[in-house]
């Protein structure tokens, strides 16, 4: 059960002292009060962020929390002008009982913890007038708002963050056991208190409230059975409740345990040792690509720009690297867990969760990045790797306007789990080759990914896919090449503006049995004017229709629409062909920069200096 895991996980944080307080969540406090310790006004201080663009919202600190509905309920020692002042737009009488809430709640802290930090902050508020307070320190403030957050400093000392501050907050923010529902844990099947509603709200859902979101909670009939309401639809004890939140957002707080990627939030964790940060290696692999690159390049007896075959035991081997770096104790034994979360209304609901170890995260990982390898069409993309959200916008116009959680976590559980990809996939890929009549890199890398996590199923056991493959055994991967042959022949004759691939791209890759004879016919006029300007050319590019045309007998030409598997197989094809005649391109232009280089830099001979000599 995921949410026992998270409860140990926070066990485990709290004995290593890495627990943010009971009932404590990261807040941004805007202002700070300086309190003398004989309980007189001394300073109001603005924090910073740090943020030197923009607006600065305030400086983030780990402060009380509390849920709050229509009930007035102060937090301890660091609250809204509202609570602190009674200051605001709302109404009068509210904005008086907020402001005694608050005072009575400091003066009681101050009688429990007797520390005179706190008491000379609770005697200052009991003498305060807030009007004239306004007018001398507030309201000559532009950025000043009664929503802001105020805390309070005796001594240099932020008082939120003293121990005994915290223990009250704890204390009052317990439930008594007269007031709860007593019922057995769906956690630890323990009988005994539980919660009526969450008492830590989980922050950081990306689309989610600001505010923060439930697990478990019911607001409506619909959601209630056996006359429970609230959380206590499945009771967790209270604790629990508590240590699953706090855990989570501990996790969602470290961009090295979570990832927002296509509408989903995802949280990582193990069971020991420190969290290996899957989450931005999965939305960034620019580490994982230097460390592949920086490997082959130490191999001197290859080029850098020589076709590799991919091998995930690199990528393995480079994921270590990073997972594992000096002073980091990442155990392989340790379980790994991930859990994916959206938001549904002031809910969170789980896509996924996953449970691994550490070993196999990093063999699945480098499996997953091995299997984007393909082709490279420039310079540039050797060696190159896409992270998650450069995949999942391959198949959309713009992601930003589609709903792509259901892609995203598909490609998360092929990245952490192995599983295959969905067939959706292929269809989605497809339908963008035909829009945009093109293949880009990033669409062939996601077509073999998805090839190859289905090999039996695409009888792809023995294929690689990430080169050209002149021998690949099904026509429609020919029927792909065909049409970037075609087109590059007509290109070396004339520059169209509208190009063969622009017009049949659609209808090849879909019916070729009704546009393949009609364009192999308009490519002999091309090949007719090739070889009377440049026959070197023209036998070239005619040996290469050849070999191609070898490779498609009549009979297996599919005589009816292409499946989209033999759609896919086609655009690879197409890609593959495309890539191998623009790898052909650079080193002719290479050699020919070489040559002109070696012609700059040779010496006049000595037949020419005779003869000027001569002269």
């Amino acid at each position: 059960m995921i949410l026992n895991e998270l409860v140990k996980y926070a066990d485990r944080l709290e004995r290593e002292g890495k627990a943010q307080p009971f009932m404590y969540t990261a807040q941004v406090i805007k202002w700070l009060v300086d309190i003398a310790p004989e309980g007189t006004f001394r300073s109001l201080n603005r924090t910073s962020s740090g943020v030197l663009k923009g607006r600065d919202p305030g400086k983030t600190f780990i402060a009380p929390n509390v849920v709050r509905g229509v009930d007035i309920k102060p937090k301890l020692l660091a609250d809204k002008a509202e609570f602190v002042f009674g200051l605001g737009d709302g109404n009068p009488e509210r904005l008086v009982r907020q402001r005694e809430a608050f005072l009575k709640l400091t003066q009681a802290c101050a009688a429990e913890t007797g520390n005179p930090a706190v008491g000379a902050v609770a005697q200052w508020l009991s003498a305060l007038d807030p009007q004239a307070f306004h007018a001398d320190h507030l309201s000559g403030h532009e950025d000043y708002s009664s929503a802001d957050q105020f805390a309070f400093v005796v001594g240099g000392q932020v008082l939120i963050d003293l121990p005994e501050v915290q223990r009250y907050w704890a204390q009052v923010c317990t439930p008594e056991g007269g007031d709860t529902f007593v019922a057995q844990s769906l956690i630890s099947g323990e009988v005994g208190p539980t919660m009526s509603i969450e008492p830590v709200k989980i922050k950081g859902i990306f689309g989610g409230q600001m505010a923060g979101m439930n697990f478990i909670s019911a607001n409506s009939a619909a959601f209630e059975s056996y006359g429970l309401r609230g959380s206590n639809i499945a009771p967790v004890a209270f604790e629990e409740a508590r240590k699953y939140a706090t855990a989570l957002n501990t996790l969602l707080a470290d961009r090295n345990t979570s990832l927002s990627v296509g509408g989903v939030t995802y949280g990582f964790w193990t069971s020991e040792g420190d969290v290996p940060p899957v989450g931005p290696v999965i939305k960034d692999p620019e580490a994982v690509e230097g460390a592949v690159k920086r490997r082959r390049l130490s191999d001197v007896a290859r080029k850098p720009t020589q076709p590799v075959q991919t091998d995930p035991a690199e990528f393995r081997d480079a994921l270590s690297s990073i997972f594992h770096p000096p002073g980091v104790k990442v155990s392989n034994a340790a379980a790994f867990y991930s859990l994916g979360m959206t938001p549904s209304g002031s809910r969170i609901a789980v896509r996924t969760h996953l449970r691994s170890t550490v070993e196999a995260t990093t063999q699945r990982l480098a499996t997953y990045f091995a299997r984007q390898s393909i082709a490279p069409m420039t310079e540039e993309h050797h060696g190159k790797l896409y992270g998650l959200y450069e995949l999942i916008g391959a198949m959309y116009r713009d992601p930003k306007k589609d709903r792509t959680e259901a892609d995203t976590d598909a490609l998360i559980r092929f990245a952490l789990a192995g599983e295959a990809l969905p067939h959706t996939f292929l269809s989605r890929l497809a339908g963008r080759n035909r829009a945009e009549k093109r293949v880009t890199r990033p669409r062939a890398a996601l077509t073999r990914m998805v090839l190859l996590s289905r090999p039996q199923e695409f009888a792809m056991n023995d294929a690689h896919l990430d080169y050209l493959d002149e021998d690949f055994p099904n026509p429609t991967y020919h029927l792909g090449r065909l049409l970037a042959v075609l087109d590059d022949i007509q290109h070396a004759v004339m520059k169209a503006n509208t190009t063969l691939v622009d017009r049949f791209y659609g209808s090849m890759s879909t019916t070729p049995y009704a546009v393949m004879g009609r364009l192999i016919q308009g490519s002999q006029a091309h090949l007719q004017k090739l070889r009377k300007d440049n026959k070197f050319r023209h036998d070239e590019k005619q040996d290469l229709l050849g070999r191609v045309m070898a490779r498609l007998k009549p009979s297996e030409v599919p005589q009816r629409p292409l499946t989209t598997k033999e759609q896919a197989l086609f655009s690879l094809g197409y890609y593959h062909q495309k890539a191998a005649l623009a790898a052909q391109m650079r080193e002719r232009m290479a050699e020919a920069q070489a040559k002109k280089a070696s012609q700059q830099t040779t010496p006049p001979n000595a037949t020419d200096e005779g003869d000027t000599s001569h002269e």
